[in-house]
This record gives C-alpha cells, sequence and structure tokens, in this order.
C-alpha cells in the first residue's frame, strides 16, 4: 500500500508541472533585466547578380579572398587586377576591355562570351578555363598558358600569342586573323576550321599532333 501511494505521489499534477517549467527554463534561458528576446532571422545566402552590381561593388567582390566567385556579367573593364586569384570564377559576358590581369590565376574559369578585348593577360594562368565565344581582339597573352581550354569560336584577331601554351587546347572555329603565334605551343591542340590571315603563320609555333584547320594531324 506505501508502495502504491508512492508511486502515485510521482504523478501529482504539481510535480509535473514542476518538471515541465524547469525543462522549459533549460531550452530557453530566461534574458536578463529589461532584455526583450529576439528571434534570430534567416539571412538569405543567395548572393545578388554582378550584372546588377556597380563597377566598385564589382571590383570588390573580385578582388574578394572567396573562391568561386560569381562575376557573371560583371563590369571590370579597364581595372588592374594584376595577380587576382579568380579561380574556377565564373566570369561568363564580364566586361573585361583593356582590363589588366597579368600573372593573375584564373585556372578553370568561365570566360565565356566575355568581352576582353584589348586586355593584358601575359603570364596569366587560364589552364582549363572556358573561354568559348570570347572576345580578345588585340589582347596581349604572351606567355600565357592556355592549356586544356576551351577557345572554341574565340575571336583572337591581332592577339599577341608569343610563347603561349596552348597545349590540348580546342580552338575550333576560332579566328586568328593577324594574331602572332611566335613560339607558342601546339602541341595536341585543336585546330580544326581555324581562321588565319597568311598561311606561314604557323611557321615558328611548336606543332606535334596538332588537328591543323584542314583537319589533317601535324606529325
Amino acid at each position: 500500500m506505501a508502495n502504491k501511494k508512492a508511486l502515485a505521489s510521482l504523478f501529482h499534477p504539481a510535480l509535473i508541472f514542476a518538471l515541465l517549467a524547469s525543462m522549459l527554463i533549460l531550452a530557453f534561458p530566461v534574458q536578463g533585466a529589461g532584455q526583450v528576446f529576439k528571434w534570430k532571422k534567416t539571412v538569405s545566402t543567395t548572393e545578388t547578380s554582378a550584372a546588377n552590381l556597380t563597377r566598385e561593388e564589382c571590383l570588390e567582390r573580385a578582388r574578394s579572398t572567396r573562391m568561386n566567385k560569381n562575376l557573371q556579367g560583371a563590369k571590370l573593364n579597364d581595372a588592374d587586377l594584376s595577380g587576382l586569384v579568380l579561380l574556377s570564377a565564373d566570369m561568363r559576358e564580364a566586361n573585361l576591355k583593356k582590363t589588366i590581369l597579368s600573372k593573375a590565376v584564373m585556372c578553370r574559369a568561365n570566360l565565356n562570351v566575355a568581352d576582353m578585348e584589348g586586355a593584358v593577360l601575359n603570364e596569366t594562368d587560364l589552364s582549363g578555363a572556358q573561354l568559348v565565344n570570347a572576345k580578345l581582339k588585340k589582347a596581349n597573352l604572351a606567355r600565357v598558358k592556355l592549356s586544356d581550354a576551351s577557345l572554341m569560336g574565340v575571336d583572337l584577331t591581332g592577339a599577341i600569342l608569343t610563347d603561349a601554351n596552348l597545349t590540348r587546347a580546342n580552338l575550333t572555329g576560332a579566328i586568328l586573323t593577324g594574331a602572332i603565334l611566335d613560339g607558342a605551343d601546339l602541341s595536341g591542340a585543336n585546330l580544326r576550321g581555324v581562321t588565319l590571315s597568311k598561311t606561314n603563320q604557323l611557321n615558328k609555333a611548336v606543332l606535334s599532333q596538332t588537328i591543323m584547320p584542314d583537319g589533317t594531324v601535324h606529325p
């Protein structure tokens, strides 16, 4: 009988209420005097499109230390971005006219349809980058690294590609009218359908297992 009374006391309404109150206090600590409890707002992680940013805001984002930067449609023309790290950056349709990107690290960056006319990219690392239909008229690409890059339909009219590394690059349908290719390494590159201004334009380039404009393979 005593055991039954003890058991019943454990389920007394007042005791149960006290236990619930203690649990609530532990879960939600009481604020100090004069303080008001505020719920935290959920912060959206959606990043504003670079195309909607001012030029200054685009430059600030480009110079940030974050990886995989979203710079699609960014206004970065006439800027000095030398030595910048832009690994795997999304720079599709970006305005990079006359931008200085000397020695920048842009491996695997997406620069499809970007306007890079007159840009300075000497010694820039663009290995594995995508530059499909990009505009690079009169750009300085001396000693640039473009190995394994996708350059289909790119406009390189009058560009300087002296000593450039274009090994295994895909240049199908590219325009190379007036481009300087002295010392450029085109080993394993695909030049099918490329437009050249003269037949001897590739005489000073390194050609080994290169697919030539007519589809033949250079030994």
